[in-house]
């Protein structure tokens, strides 16, 4: 085998701190700057109230981290490996330069025969600052910063809508000393040929490396999800690569969550010098598009769609489709969020952490993840678990929200290393579903054009690696990917994000008597971004500011930690709050402001999503903008905080991505009930529609509808005559069903128009499993700001009524 030396560990950093003087401090690998900064005293908590402000001149200046290293004898065919550097590096050996890098995005390997000696070696790696290094360089249009756009590094960390500015240098992943040996397995790829009746057809490929004709052997190994050998058999490697085709019979089929289970099998290569390990799993996806015939009610949803204003002036699609993502031949209601690093310095992302958040995921339903375009490929961990937890994952090349050089050959080449790195390392993930080019690039593009941006970077850089390297994933684009544009709603991948100008020019400037009827409007067949915002719970904001940043009559260091679009004639803050008061009524105090921000987060996104849910079979995909946070953000996008704990809107997601949920809507004087089911079975119940007095907790009947719907379906189980309701009167559904129970409500009104008022639930009692309580009042979204993961939460509650919620776990 190979001789691996890990150079990880301590190393030494050296450069100037803000006031000039030189700096010589421990360091860490993998690890960067700032971090290292911090763990030596030189700069403060990034995070807590404005610190942040203070540590931005370590962008400015260049820093070197140095590691001595001891070799007792120096063998032939020595490589250094760098799984990880951001960025700008010369690289020195023993005083010798051996590479300068400059693309965080991919690995670096070099050769280094000849410069290694037995005894003490020195290895040397200078960082240039990344923002002097681009110094000069034309500026290209793009969102928040343009600097960014010259450097193919982490983009959101320039300063996003959600995550301060820190730009950082450092060597973010492991490094290595390698001794190769001949005939290595370089990489391999196992997919799915066939599944038919009688067995699933896989087909492999490996490729070696530093092929010699030597009569080596590879041996092949197959273990079931049990640990049992169901394929082996070994063959001598006569050249660089072979194939293999092998069928399984009785194959045990992976499938996203909810629909199946997620059995993953494991594939060993091992040569004399060489051995790869992989776990894959076995299935079919594939991403359907089947237009709308003509007079449909699909069809003439969408030609109604055309006409509301956000859409006239992007979406000319002459014929519409679905975007349907199917999984061994079954349709999957993809239910999710787009994720985001989650810490502004990739080397602090831990295994730990990621595995926290992504199993969240699952306890509050995700199904699918899109990793954004402005981040980072993930730590290998990141893509494991979501194979192993059945999360469907999409994934962006890592372009955001500009005009990139896409005119220069540089840029060009360094994409296709990054699409080569990408594809060789992810196309083995059962739970990658298909590759989008960028993060809105192209949305003013469409497939019969090349004059637009973003065209270039996925027809000349991307396209063609993955067209060779994983030609069995659907590639699009960019995201969105609509049609004619590429930012319509009535075919392809929508995002609800590309409208917030209509949707804030609406906040501003109505009165919000209409506003459900507005923000349902936005209906796609398939949305890759939704936004929704709000605050974390309490216990969270109180980890980096004061009771008086929280609760005082200066929200200041609220604002500052929710960030906001310099494009935006307001800030995000102040269109939050002008929402939240629009529709709650005004803030009567500090208290009061949270609460209302917090369930400004809930309204949003149950709205959002039960639209989604009653128009299954439409719209076939509701991906929000965002999952998880960065960065401590207060009021943000997220549903889960930087420190990965639930915000109130979390509980609400779990909600309305359970398998069977009941909607109530108001149309043209008329009140429907739908029912949406998610699982493979068929669904019965009743459920009972009735008026609810929120003083004095009286309910009044209105309608018992006993039900039945089909598996992984949605219908309108009744309508009827709109039900006359005043300031003190909501409309209540609770559903029972052989599937479970649902509750959901309608406020006709704003709610500051109803004599709702509002408070916490009262706590009844606790034990180690469970907490009960009640309220004085109706609660449209019961808030539980407690250290544990609850079966239920942010629920509505009525006066009188005890509910009882289960602690999952610990946060």
């Amino acid at each position: 085998m190979a001789t691996c030396i890990n150079l990880n560990g301590t190393w030494t950093l050296t450069g100037v701190d803000e006031f000039g003087k030189a700096l010589a401090l421990p360091g860490t690998v993998p690890g960067c700057v700032h971090t290292d900064l911090q763990a030596n005293g030189i700069v403060g908590d990034f995070f807590w109230r404005d610190n942040s402000k203070k540590v931005q001149w370590i962008e400015n200046h260049d820093f070197t981290y140095t590691k001595t290293f001891i070799l007792n004898e120096v063998a032939e065919n020595a490589w250094l490996e760098f799984d990880g550097l951001d960025t700008y590096t010369t690289i020195l050996l023993n005083g010798k330069v051996v590479r300068e890098t400059d693309n965080m995005h991919i690995p670096h390997a070099f050769q280094v025969d000849g410069l290694l000696k037995t005894g003490e070696n020195t290895l040397e790696v200078r960082f240039d600052s990344p923002i002097r290094r681009v110094e000069g360089l034309p500026l290209h249009p793009g969102a928040f910063t343009q600097e960014r756009m010259n450097t193919r590094r982490i983009q959101c960390t320039y300063s996003w809508d959600w995550v301060d500015r820190f730009v950082t240098m450092g060597i973010y992943r492991d490094v290595r000393l390698v001794f190769r040996g001949q005939n290595e397995v370089e990489s391999c790829y196992i997919y799915t040929a066939d599944i038919n009746p009688y067995a699933a057809q896989l087909k492999l490929e490996v490729a070696f490396r530093d092929f010699v004709d030597l009569g080596d052997t590879v041996t092949m190994k197959i273990q079931d999800p049990d640990g049992n050998v169901i394929f082996q058999k070994e063959r001598t490697i006569l050249q660089d690569h072979l194939y293999e085709y092998i069928d399984v019979v009785s194959p045990k089929l992976w499938y996203p969550l909810g629909y199946g289970e997620q059995p993953l099998y494991t594939l060993s290569l091992t040569t004399k010098t060489s051995q790869k390990t992989k776990k894959f799993g076995i299935r079919k996806i594939t991403v359907l598009q089947i237009e709308d015939p003509v007079g449909s009610e699909a069809y003439n949803l969408c030609r109604a769609m055309q006409e509301e204003d956000h859409l006239k002036g992007c979406d000319f699609n002459q014929s519409t489709a679905c975007f349907t993502v199917l999984v061994n031949g079954v349709k999957i209601m993809c239910k999710g969020a787009n994720w985001v690093p989650c810490d502004p310095f990739p080397s602090a992302e831990s295994p730990e952490k990621i595995t926290r958040l992504l199993e969240l995921g699952v306890a509050g339903g995700f199904n699918m993840l899109r990793v954004w375009g402005g981040g980072i490929f993930e730590r290998d961990e990141f893509y494991a678990e979501c194979d192993r937890l059945g999360i469907l994952v999409t994934q962006d090349f890592l372009m955001a929200c500009g005009e990139y050089p896409e005119d220069e050959d540089w840029f060009i080449q360094a994409l296709k290393k990054e699409a080569t790195t990408a594809a060789l390392r992810l196309r083995n993930h059962p739970c990658l579903a298909f590759w989008s080019g960028d993060n809105e690039n192209a949305v003013h593009g469409n497939e019969n054009r090349t004059d637009f941006p973003g065209y270039s970077s996925a027809a000349l850089g991307i396209e063609p690696v993955i067209a060779r390297l994983d030609p069995n994933r659907r590639f699009f684009p960019s995201s969105p990917y609509g049609g004619d544009h590429y930012c319509s709603a009535t075919r392809g991948t929508t995002h609800n994000t590309f409208y917030l100008g209509s949707m804030f020019a609406y906040i501003q400037e109505s009165d919000f008597t209409d506003y459900r009827a507005y923000f349902n409007k936005f209906i796609s067949r398939f949305c890759a971004e939704q936004p929704s915002f709000g605050l974390s719970f309490v216990s969270s904001l109180r980890k980096y500011m004061t009771e008086e940043d929280i609760f005082g009559d200066d929200p200041g260091m609220i604002e500052f930690h929710s960030k906001t679009n310099p494009g935006l004639p307001s800030t995000l803050f102040h269109i939050t709050n002008t929402m939240a008061q629009k529709i709650f009524g005004d803030f009567e105090n500090g208290v009061d402001r949270v609460r209302k921000l917090q369930m400004l987060h809930c309204e949003w996104t149950r709205i959002s999503f039960e639209l989604y849910r009653r128009h299954k079979g439409f719209d076939w995909g509701m991906i929000y903008w965002m999952f998880n946070d960065c960065w401590p953000a207060a009021g943000g996008w997220a549903f889960l905080d930087y420190y990965a704990c639930p915000k109130p809107a979390y509980y609400v997601f779990k909600r309305c991505a359970a398998p069977v949920v009941a909607t109530l809507a108001e149309e043209g004087g008329k009140l429907s009930l739908h029912v949406s089911n998610d699982a493979m079975e068929t669904v019965s119940g009743s459920a009972a529609i009735y008026c609810h007095n929120v003083v004095t907790g009286v309910d009044t009947p209105v309608v018992e509808v006993p039900f039945r719907v089909d598996e992984n379906a949605a219908v309108r189980v009744w309508e009827g005559n709109m039900v006359p309701t005043d300031e003190n009167t909501i409309l209540l559904c609770d559903l029972t069903s052989t599937l479970g129970n649902d509750r959901c409500f309608l406020v006709v009104d704003r709610y500051k128009d109803t004599t709702m008022t509002y408070a916490d639930p009262i706590l009844l009692s606790e034990s180690e499993e469970e907490i009960t309580v009640t309220a004085d009042r109706f609660l449209p979204y019961a808030m539980l700001d407690v250290p544990y993961l609850l079966s239920e939460n942010c629920f509505p509650l009525k006066k009188g009524e005890l509910k009882t919620v289960k602690k999952i776990g610990r946060l």
